[in-house]
């Protein structure tokens, strides 16, 4: 498999393994195999926030907990985990194994309850002790285990202190897992597995510590769990404001669709970045020539699957938002009408004509992957039959492009460059974020992701460091800064496609579900009455300020009570306007409040709340764009907002699209009521 093959393995296997969701918050990727491969006479729970293994009678019986994670990449793999065990015979252990059962070959690293460290090798019948320590381990709930692995090699850990190494064993590059011995009870907590560039007193009888209590380990915070962990836990490990969209729960679903966003937009920005630093010939767009770079760097791994099936389709399916984001943009462009006068100024191609030149480059290089996207969007068979073509011809071009510049290898043979030779890395970083998705990354996935990316280091000669850094940005945007050799990946152009994927696929408004219960609606609900449909909320969307309505509208500056009623429009609250996003496909939101941040999938137009008269030449001029965003459907309803129930712009454009004769609703609690209740909110910012 090509390194960035690997690599993505990597991201999908190492992070996000499908878990049983009863143990994810102890097991992190750990967790999915445990109804598998539970062992007669033992049982499986969770006490006092660790999960536990319990055997009860069967003396000398062994459970294991393993799964695939195959060779440790050469930038190295960690996986730590915290374990206790409580037993009345003294050999009772837990601890971390490496294994190949191919080849029947174990190293462990065991904590018995009479607190010694033992490290063994075993080949066959043939066993090799490495370490017998004394008093490292603490069975007080603290003890940690680390096992650092590269190629061939690993080296163990406990509670900071080296136990001691292993190499060229073949227990090594295979299986990774728990291992509990004999009758007693047995404790995991905090299991992840990460990629890099523990008893003074035994517990009570029949207990184990408690977690977070009196010596139990307290997590760093710079040390974050598994990304399956924190995607599949329904968000409730991230922090940060703004939506998180689960996708149902499917921890497959989520990476893949995190995953594709997040690789379709660097891989555009990095074919930038080589046709800058390595100065590239570019005889066309270059916009067009980095995404057709970012689809074959996409369909890459898809052509040289792994040996996980599960890995296998994620990475399928990563692939296949990559390009499906593109789709999703241009179709709801499409059906709001959007002003394409001056589409043709932009260096970017149209929505709509990207996905076609990605997809067909990615069904070129892979059609029995790509082949449903193709029929479901309706990509014509003429087109079809060019595409293999376009794969070959634009595979070939971009490998002699970038083959002077490519070190040799067994998956870069028309590499130009030796395989030592020198060059500058691929550097990156993660910042905190003030959103939750900007954590998801930040927290969960950034240690797989950086090694993915470090990996372009190793592939191409770099005159100079690239610099890459994950961030918020106040923007919805991505960018490679030629002075500098940086690429800014922010945080909210993430988010913004995701809550796009989501409120498509899933039927959620703004990434979110809007009922209580946390499943996505099987059905478009019925409109609610007013005031239902969304918990009760800290603003009285309704209040009677005592100002009474009007038909005069408010003049500048639009600050100040409003009425509780309206003549010509119909006040909403917060329930009623996501009745209306989730079942009306037609709707129109405009915000008036000329804030930042709005309700999603609204239009900010300040100038609509101006003050004068109902007849003035605003009035035409508003009835002229309400036409052309709503494809000249005059009776589709339109739902005008502002800040809060003390800005009166909003009321002003209701009463002025009533006038007109349009089905006007106000939504007077505007962005204030609509964050309130907890819903997320958009930039107003546009894209680039």
């Amino acid at each position: 498999m090509h390194l960035r093959g690997i690599a993505l393995v990597a991201v999908f296997g190492a992070l996000s393994s499908p878990a049983h969701a009863q143990y994810e918050q102890q097991l992190g990727p750990l967790a999915g195999v445990v109804k598998q491969q539970m062992q007669e006479g033992w049982t499986a729970g969770v006490q006092d926030g660790w999960f536990t293994l319990h055997n009860a009678s069967k003396a000398d019986s062994e459970q294991t907990l393993y799964m695939n994670v195959g060779p440790a990449p050469d930038s190295g793999r960690v996986t730590d985990v915290n374990v206790v065990v409580k037993s009345p015979n003294p050999k009772a252990s837990i601890g971390i194994a490496l294994s190949n059962r191919a080849n029947k070959s174990l190293c462990l690293l065991e904590l018995t309850a009479d607190k010694n460290t033992l490290l063994f090798c075993l080949q066959g019948q043939n066993r090799r002790d490495i370490a017998s320590l004394p008093n490292v381990a603490k069975l007080d709930g603290s003890d940690r285990i680390r096992v650092v692995e590269l190629p061939g090699a690993a080296r163990f850990i406990v509670n900071g202190k080296q136990i001691g190494d292993v190499s060229n064993e073949p227990a090594t590059g295979s299986e990774l897992g728990i291992m509990a011995y004999d009758v007693g009870t047995f404790g995991v907590a905090d299991f992840k597995i990460t990629m890099t560039g523990q008893s003074e007193a035994a517990p009570a009888a029949g207990t184990l510590p408690t977690r977070g209590g009196s010596g139990a380990a307290q997590k760093p915070q710079a040390q974050a769990p598994t990304a399956a962990q924190g995607a599949g836990n329904g968000g409730a490990a991230l922090p940060g404001a703004g939506p998180y969209p689960r996708f149902g729960g499917d921890t497959m679903r989520i990476v893949s669709v995190y995953i594709g966003i997040m690789r379709s937009i660097f891989m555009h920005e990095f074919g930038h970045a080589l046709i800058g630093e390595l100065e590239l010939p570019s005889t066309g767009a270059e916009e067009d020539a980095v995404d057709i770079y970012s689809a074959l760097q996409i369909v890459e791994p898809t052509m040289y699957p792994s040996d996980n099936k599960e890995v296998n389709i994620m990475a399928q399916d990563a692939a296949k938002y990559a390009a499906l984001q593109w789709y999703y943009s241009g179709k709801l462009a499409e059906r709001r009408g959007a002003d394409t006068s001056s589409a043709w100024q932009d260096e970017h191609t149209g929505d709509l004509k990207r996905f076609r030149n990605m997809l067909c480059v990615m069904y070129g290089g892979n059609p029995g992957v790509f082949e449903s996207i193709a029929k479901h969007v309706g990509l014509e068979d003429r087109t079809r039959a060019r595409c293999a073509d376009e794969f070959n011809k634009q595979n070939r071009a971009w490998r002699k492009i970038l083959a002077p510049h490519t070190r040799v290898g067994t998956w870069t043979p028309e590499g130009l460059q030796p395989a030592n030779a020198p060059g500058a890395p691929v550097n990156v970083v993660f910042q905190p974020s003030k959103r939750k998705i900007g954590n998801l990354f930040a927290n969960n996935l950034s240690d797989a992701i950086t090694n993915n990316i470090k990996l372009l280091g190793q592939t191409y000669v770099l005159p100079r460091p690239v610099n890459v850094v994950f961030k918020d940005c106040g923007q919805l945007n991505a960018w490679y800064a030629p002075r500098e050799g940086s690429i800014t990946m922010c945080y909210e152009l993430i988010e913004n496609i995701a809550v796009m994927i989501s409120d498509i696929e899933m039927g959620t408004v703004g990434g979110e579900v809007a009922e209580q219960g946390g499943a996505a609606p099987a059905a478009p609900r019925q409109q609610p009455a007013p005031g239902q449909g969304m918990p009760p909320s800290a603003i009285d969307e309704l209040k009677d300020f005592g100002v009474p309505a009007t038909t005069m509208l408010f003049t500048s500056p639009y600050k100040g009570p409003t009425p509780n009623k309206i003549y010509r429009a119909k006040v909403i609250t917060t329930g009623d306007l996501i009745g209306m996003i989730q079942n009306d496909k037609n709707l129109l939101i405009v915000d008036t409040s000329g804030l930042r941040d709005t309700v999603p999938i609204a239009y900010p137009l300040a100038d609509a709340g101006s003050d004068g008269s109902v007849t003035d030449h605003l009035q035409t001029e508003l009835d002229a764009w309400l036409l052309k965003q709503n494809g000249g459907k005059r009776d589709a309803p339109v739902v005008f907002l502002g800040a809060s129930m003390n800005d009166r712009s909003a009321y002003n454009a209701a009463l002025r699209a009533g006038t007109l004769g349009w089905t006007v609703y106000w939504y007077r609690g505007g962005v204030e009521a609509w964050a309130a209740n907890g819903l997320p909110t958009t930039s107003t910012m546009p894209k680039k």
